[in-house]
């Protein structure tokens, strides 16, 4: 199998292309990954081939900067929308080569473009459940309840089209070279009409699949990278010994209209409960605070080797932090900002391994210290949240999403032969 990965987004959204395409290249697969040139040095560590995008994600990060809820979906579009033309020229080298595949994340819509360039079969994936319409629930994005759940779809991806629909339709006709066809602007439509195939890399147990879904919409489990070897840092390592395992803070790379302050409030409400506290700054993220013997300042520490350390995760909710936190099995408290994050707040509270908590903007030491509370000493939370754990992690989400692919193209690599 040869096969082109293409995403877009934050870390969340990348790495499980990552995963994806480490198991690929494992199993003796010919893989690219196409991604913000951000993303590179992941890639190279697992020695995956690379095609820069160009497409500086921090510029959309800069745009939604003290924006909530569905104001930040639409600084989101609107920021995407300006960089997303600077990707069509590198999409479209990245293509030249021979693939079987194309699996690529619908937020950046060229994929299924591609894929029809290249004589590949598209494959649409994601970390959450916001391409597909449904009765189920709105489209994630919206961070706010809709009344009309399978319309919040259609009007979700309209709006990021009409940033930069006729730079991509541009793109199409004249450097792709392709027709206009019936649904030639839908990813989720192959060229005879047909549904296309859609992965979604999370867990049926975090969220089942929708009897409305068609069938080729598939929720395979989550596509983590497996454990990895980490040596940490000599005071961290200190610190981690020292006591009982601390909460984990930190909200990623949301940008904070008050860093300062709102370290201090995390810091405070840590002491207020009696706990010890690692405190990740991020992009534009916490700064202000020092380490003492009850609190550690960190940067970059991978999820996967330091939440099983941790008594529980304060997070903003985005689809990767909360798919690690759920995995490990520890309690989360999750203060959400906008586009997916408050539906996987409210998905973890459904499922009882999430307290109430404020959202982002409103929290202080009084408003987050009860949910801290909560974490450390509900029993019913740590047992939700281990019994959790221990259902995903039977999963294999990455082996069955290259198994969904290979029955995919095995007529076509039949041929091959």
């Amino acid at each position: 199998m040869k096969a082109l990965l293409l995403t877009v987004g934050s870390q969340g959204d990348v790495q499980p292309f990552v995963a994806l395409a480490d198991r690929l290249r494992k199993g003796g697969h010919e893989v690219l990954l196409a991604a913000p040139q951000l993303f590179q040095g992941l890639a190279e560590a697992h020695e995956i081939p690379f095609a820069p995008l160009g497409l500086d994600m921090l510029k959309v990060s800069d745009a939604i900067e003290d924006a909530h809820g569905v104001r930040q979906f639409l600084r989101f579009a609107r920021a995407l929308g300006r960089i997303a033309p600077d990707a069509l020229d590198a999409a479209h080298a990245a293509a030249r080569g021979e693939f079987d595949v194309v699996v690529h994340h619908p937020l950046l819509p060229i994929g299924h473009h591609l894929a029809e360039f290249a004589g590949a079969r598209s494959v649409v994936a994601l970390p959450t459940p916001a391409a597909l319409p449904t009765r189920a629930f709105p489209s994630p994005v919206w961070a706010m309840p809709v009344p009309f759940p399978r319309a919040s779809y259609r009007m979700a991806s309209r709006l990021v089209r009409s940033q930069w629909g006729g730079d991509l339709d541009r793109w199409r006709h004249e450097t792709l070279d392709l027709p206009r066809r019936p649904g030639w602007r839908d990813p989720l439509l192959r060229p005879g009409g047909e549904p296309a195939t859609v992965l979604h890399a999370f867990s049926a147990h975090v969220l089942p699949r929708p009897n409305d879904w068609p069938a080729a919409a598939h929720i395979t489990g989550y596509w983590n990278l497996g454990a990895r070897e980490h040596l940490p840092g000599r005071r961290l390592r200190e610190f981690l010994d020292a006591g009982e395992p601390p909460i984990f803070i930190g909200f990623g790379s949301t940008p904070l209209k008050d860093p300062q302050g709102t370290a201090a409030a995390v810091a405070e409400a840590a002491g207020r409960v009696g706990a010890r506290a690692l405190i990740s700054g991020g992009y534009k993220g916490m700064r202000g605070i020092t380490s003492t013997d009850r609190l550690h300042v960190i940067r970059s520490v991978p999820h996967d080797w330091l939440f099983p350390r941790c008594a529980a995760v304060v997070h903003h909710g985005g689809a990767g932090t909360t798919g690690t936190a759920a995995t490990c099995g520890i309690p989360q408290v999750i203060t959400p900002v906008g586009i997916d994050q408050p539906f996987w707040a409210r998905r973890m509270r459904d499922l009882g391994v999430a307290p109430k908590a404020p959202r982002l903007r409103a929290i202080s030491a009084r408003t987050l210290a009860p949910a801290l509370d909560q974490v450390l000493h509900d029993e019913e939370i740590r047992y939700r949240a281990q019994d959790l754990g221990r259902r995903i992690r039977l999963e294999d989400g990455t082996g069955r999403a290259v198994a969904l692919l290979t029955e995919l193209l095995q007529p076509k690599l039949a041929v091959q032969r």
